[in-house]
């Protein structure tokens, strides 16, 4: 039985990654978010400065959901607790 990662991987199993080198973000007729990750495609082009981009577009909903589970993510990795909610 094969197990499959949610995440690419190359034909030896191992994930492909991609360095992020920024991003850039704006609103669509205040309905919605694009978002633009710039990424090097290589550990050369990273060398060189080189970049590419992918975009996506987000709900409200969606910006909100992937920036919690971001910073729960880097909070695990800096050793910090999750954040609280605030009580109703």
């Amino acid at each position: 039985m094969t197990t499959q990662t949610p995440f690419e991987t190359d034909k030896d199993g191992n994930v492909i990654t991609n360095p992020v080198t920024g991003w850039t973000s704006s609103t669509i007729a205040e309905i919605a978010t694009i978002l633009a990750i710039h990424y090097a495609p290589t550990p050369e082009a990273l060398e060189s400065g080189e970049s590419k981009s992918i975009q996506f577009v987000l709900t409200p909903k969606q910006c909100l959901e992937l920036a919690a589970r971001l910073t729960t993510l880097a909070n695990t990795i800096l050793g910090q607790p999750p954040p609280t909610k605030p009580a109703n």
